[in-house]
């Protein structure tokens, strides 16, 4: 793809989100959210290999119908209303429809089912765009409803999703698919706690971006697709692996590291309102969550995963998983906050 085309469709797909987020309209915010749809399927197929394809089909189908759901839900709630405004408090059929299609957008359970294969046939790039920034226009539109009306759909979902996305990825070995399903868990995290602090859950999803983002941009430099590739790392250049271990763990939520004040200020805010029920499904899923992040370290650094005997030694003529040595700024700055930026998130958390 010529590079004037891709920065057009990058500035598409960014500026489909800043009209979802600046909108109060439901009719603009449907066309905005189908603008960074429709600029963000050719950057999804550029390889144009089978399984790439494939996977772009299945994720405008999904948006799609997402998309109509949501613009259904409007239609009926302006019948029901007379108005197109997202402040108006909607009607109980219309607040159902949309709270499915903001589930499918957003991969939570039960419409989770998409994500874990759509992101197996992307490469990094690509599937780090649809659990990052394609995450943020729903989430927006979620915590504008949550303001409006509170959703037992939506808090459920998140639940459900927080339990799926840690037992959906115990038995996983593409890395594609572990990240996919440690979004879903973090999706259900940020969603059940924005029903009750939406301060806390833009807080959330800020560190869940900047975590994610530095997973993906490692992974894909040292071109790991699978828990075997992580031996082969850990031989070649430990410093990469125990960066890549550190960012991982952060993201499970294991303190002292960035991850931790994630879960940690979810916590407090169900807690501080006496939501024990839900905060011990939370902490249960955040258990399953964190074995298998725990697990991916062991098997890391102290055994080797089972693999073929071929590929312990591929590594050797493998120019793909090359020592993370001078590795650009990007890279370097999210790794470190997704680390170490605990006394950052600090004073967010104290004036929240």
């Amino acid at each position: 793809m010529h590079q004037m085309i891709s920065v057009f469709l990058f500035l598409t797909v960014i500026s489909g989100t800043v009209i979802v987020i600046s909108s109060e309209n439901w009719f603009v915010i449907w066309l905005g959210l189908e603008l960074s749809t429709l600029a963000l399927i050719p950057i999804l197929c550029s390889n144009f290999s089978p399984r790439n394809v494939e996977a772009t089909i299945k994720y405008f189908l999904v948006q799609a119908f997402s998309a109509a759901l949501l613009l259904n839900s409007a239609l009926i709630q302006a019948w029901f209303s007379g108005s197109w405004s997202v402040l108006v408090p909607m009607e109980s059929f219309p607040s159902l429809c949309l709270s499915v299609a903001l589930a499918f957008k957003l991969g939570l359970a039960p419409c989770h089912f998409w994500l874990p294969d759509v992101l197996q046939g992307l490469p990094f790039l690509q599937g780090l765009i649809i659990a990052t920034w394609q995450k943020i226009a729903p989430l927006f539109l979620l915590f504008y409803f949550n303001q409006l009306s509170f959703s037992y759909f939506i808090v459920i979902a998140g639940l459900i999703s927080i339990l799926v996305g840690g037992w959906g990825g115990l038995n996983q070995t593409q890395a594609r698919k572990i990240l996919a399903f440690s979004s879903i868990g973090n999706m259900g995290w940020i969603v059940v706690t924005s029903a009750f602090s939406l301060g806390t859950a833009a807080m959330m999803l800020l560190i869940y971006l900047i975590i994610n983002t530095a997973i993906f941009l490692i992974l894909d430099f040292l071109g790991i697709f699978t828990l075997g590739h992580l031996n082969n790392t850990s031989q070649l250049s430990p410093v990469s692996i125990t960066l890549i271990i550190l960012t991982i763990l952060s993201l499970g939520g294991l303190p002292p590291l960035t991850g931790f004040i994630l879960k940690f200020s979810s916590l407090y805010s169900l807690i501080s309102n006496g939501f024990i029920l839900f905060s011990s499904i939370m902490i249960i899923g955040s258990l399953l969550s964190l074995f298998f992040y725990l697990r991916i370290a062991f098997n890391t650094t102290l055994i080797l995963f089972p693999q073929h005997l071929i590929s312990l030694t591929a590594w050797r003529n493998s120019a793909s998983t090359k020592p993370l040595m001078a590795k650009t700024w990007l890279i370097s700055t999210f790794s470190v906050l997704s680390i170490l930026a605990i006394p950052l998130t600090v004073p967010l958390y104290i004036n929240i």
